[in-house]
């Protein structure tokens, strides 16, 4: 027996013994006996104190268990068992990573490139670690140390450009991003962050133009389409803006997104009905303050005050203490000519903002209006005290002295200085231009006026100008100015049109139809760049077509009209500049039908910019309410006698006849024209339904002068307020 037992003790192997428990702990950990396996790694622990294989497993049954404690104390066992090998150190850097211990996974990342210089994992993690601990250079060296070890890791170069660009370092970023794209043209995010950076400095050319080539390559996402939207509304390009956001609109219909900046298009482009239609939806699904503020102040410039009220008033009801909104509703009162209330609310806003200059001005004018002069009076001193340079409360109170024919002197200084401070304002110099009038100084006031009328298209300048020059004797230009004042307000003032009548009657017959002539010429000099297309239906006997012609008018550059492809293959248009017409291709000139070069012969008088002088040396015929001017080489033109619409327009066999006109600001365009050639025989109508403001960058070529739509002063803070010049 005590040999057996001596045999049995030499064949004893503890480290055999610890395996056989680990064995053991790892098939109750696949069992799913978590305790019971801990047990057997500890028993393996302890008969072989440096089984590292053992610790590691050991180390996160205590981690999960909620030992903590044990774990760390495991950790330290592990570091002091191999702490000189790369892998360890990972091991550990990972568990600390796991324990949400970040410092001391650091510790270990960074003593393992210690040990293996060229280790990947251990570079990404310590950039990683360097950008969410803000220390960004640090994050920037390792990602450019992994990036020479991985040249072709799209994921790496994509964390690269994140630091960079919150570094600042954007044009590093940009080509750390292109480098993205370059390796992963599928990278979605590489484009967004790419075009994030220049719409963040502003350079919203080239963030479309990344924008674009995203769209082009993902055409699913729509919510890029109204990033690309809003950085065509920057660049003023409210066309391409408004087909991304209806495109938007139409795939994600239950986002507000696109209708509140379809909102802001609209307005900007003077179609304020559609604004508001755009924000009714928007207030449907986000009925804030600020919507409904926006939406009163599209009601107060559409003139439906009772609809702007209650949309005030309602935001006022969700927002009492916003006194933006006060001033506001105040000022669609005073706009519904119910001055009273106006007068009340002014006086609430100044009760909670008395140093706001503005609400002294329109409290000014609304007791003005009201026909409290007195009171008018002391409301513009208010503000000329708060703003001593305040050109529109002296213009105001100037005019509304000459006006009453009262204090001339004071309004002398007033307007003085009103048009000192803004030399060119046509308001002001209108304002001027009656005090000297009020003077007896006809000269003077004539001379003004003209300068007024040269930066202001306002009918009441024009009327001015007319009484000036009827006391000059110069009842020609008076004819005219009357006219021109009657037609800018679409026949609405009978004052004006009875002394039309009156000086009408002293005019020699000649100079009465050349008089005609230039009231004809200024219905179209007045125009702002505009834009429409024309329904057209042409053909002869034999054919017929119906189609879409686009037409467009760039103030200073003429009229561009686009030839759909029925009459011209690929893109084709008519270029009309100073009475001359240009084909582009100009092979296009021999393609067109005679009707259509009918419509081109109109435009080209039209908008020729020389009408009075192309006709001025016509025979004139009178038949009714029809003036014929014919000139040597069949060339004729009709208007309208007691309006000088043009009638017809004939040349080399063709006609173009308005037949509709349709009101567009201060001027009537034809909504419906008739066309038709002799030889050979064509007919053709060309119909327009609506006529919108043209911005710079939708005429193509020789992009003409921006135009824009008169902002009112009525806009709170809040809504971005923008100022206009008001005399009464």
């Amino acid at each position: 027996m005590p040999c057996s037992s001596a045999l049995y003790a030499s064949s004893y192997d503890p480290k055999y013994e610890a395996y056989k428990y680990y064995l053991k702990g790892v098939l109750a950990l696949k069992g799913g006996l978590v305790e019971d396996a801990k047990k057997d790694y500890e028993k393996a622990a302890s008969l072989d104190p440096d089984a590292l294989a053992v610790q590691k497993d050991l180390i996160y049954l205590y981690w999960q268990a909620g030992n903590n404690e044990k774990a760390f104390k495991t950790a330290d066992k592990i570091e002091a068992m191999d702490g000189n090998t790369p892998q360890t150190n990972i091991f550990l850097a990972t568990f600390y990573l796991v324990a949400n211990d970040a410092a001391k996974a650091k510790k270990y990342w960074e003593k393992t490139l210690e040990l293996d210089p060229e280790n990947e994992t251990a570079t990404v993690y310590l950039a990683a670690y360097h950008y969410s601990d803000n220390h960004l250079d640090e994050s920037a060296q390792y990602w450019n140390k992994f990036l020479k070890q991985q040249p072709d890791s799209a994921a790496g170069y994509f964390q690269l450009a994140m630091v960079q660009e919150k570094l600042g370092k954007l044009e590093e970023a940009l080509k750390s991003y292109d480098r993205v794209i370059e390796l992963k043209p599928e990278a979605k995010e590489a484009y967004l962050s790419k075009a994030r950076i220049y719409e963040n400095t502003g350079d919203f050319e080239s963030a479309i133009k990344v924008y674009e080539e995203y769209v082009n390559v993902f055409p699913d996402n729509l919510y890029v389409l109204m990033y690309l939207g809003k950085c065509y509304y920057e660049t003023k390009n409210y066309g391409s803006a408004e087909e991304a956001f209806l495109k938007a609109k139409k795939g994600l219909p239950n986002d507000v997104t696109a209708s509140y900046w379809l909102g802001l298009i609209y307005e900007k482009t003077g179609r304020l009905d559609k604004a508001a239609a755009e924000f009714e939806e928007l207030s449907s699904k986000e009925g804030g303050s600020g919507v409904l503020a926006r939406l009163g102040y599209y009601y107060s410039l559409l003139k439906k005050y009772e609809k702007a009220e209650k949309k005030l008033a309602k935001a006022l009801e969700n927002d009492p203490a916003n006194t933006d909104l006060r001033y506001l509703y105040a000022l669609n009162y005073l706009d519904w000519k119910k001055y009273d209330k106006a007068v009340d609310n002014l006086k609430k806003f100044i009760e909670a903002k008395p140093d706001f200059t503005d609400a002294y001005f329109f409290l000014g004018s609304a007791y003005e209006k009201a026909g409290n002069f007195e009171e008018a009076e002391k409301a513009f001193y208010k503000t000329l005290e708060l703003d001593p340079n305040h050109a529109r409360a002296m213009n105001y109170l100037g005019y509304m002295y000459a006006d009453r024919n009262v204090k001339l002197d004071e309004a002398q200084k007033l307007l003085d200085k009103a048009v000192q401070l803004e030399p060119n304002n046509g308001a002001y110099l209108d304002s001027l231009g009656w005090l000297y009038y009020r003077q007896g100084r006809y000269e003077e006031a004539e001379k003004t006026l003209l300068a007024a009328i040269k930066s202001s298209s306002d009918p009441l300048i024009y009327e001015h100008l007319g009484d000036a020059c009827v006391e000059n004797s110069k009842i020609g230009d008076a004819w005219v100015a009357y006219a021109l004042s009657y037609d800018m307000g679409f026949g609405a003032n009978k004052d004006v049109r009875k002394k039309l009548l009156m000086v009408q009657e002293k005019l020699d017959k000649n100079d009465f139809y050349l008089k005609m002539l230039q009231r004809s010429e200024n219905n179209y000099r007045r125009l702002p760049s505009f834009k429409t297309g024309y329904t057209a239906s042409v053909g002869s006997a034999l054919y017929k077509v119906k189609t879409y012609v686009p037409f467009s008018y760039a103030r200073g550059n003429g009229v561009k009209i686009e030839i759909p492809g029925r009459f011209a293959l690929g893109e084709a248009a008519v270029y009309i500049k100073n009475g001359n017409i240009e084909f582009s291709p100009k092979a296009l000139e021999g393609q067109l039908p005679a009707e259509v070069c009918g419509i081109l012969d109109f435009a080209s008088v039209v908008f020729g910019g020389d009408f009075y002088s192309r006709f001025i040396t016509s025979k004139v015929t009178r038949k009714g309410n029809k003036i014929i001017y014919s000139q040597p080489g069949g060339e004729e033109l009709t208007l309208d006698a007691d309006t000088a619409l043009i009638l017809k327009i004939s040349k080399d066999g063709k006609e173009a006849e308005p037949v509709k006109y349709t009101e567009f600001f201060m001027s009537k365009l034809p909504s419906k024209i008739k066309a038709s050639s002799k030889n050979p025989k064509f007919k053709g109508i060309f119909e327009a339904n609506t006529f919108s403001l043209l911005n710079g960058n939708d005429f193509i070529r020789n992009s003409g002068e921006q135009s824009s739509v008169q902002q009112s002063p009525r806009r709170p803070a809040d809504l971005n307020p923008a100022e206009k010049d008001e005399k009464k």
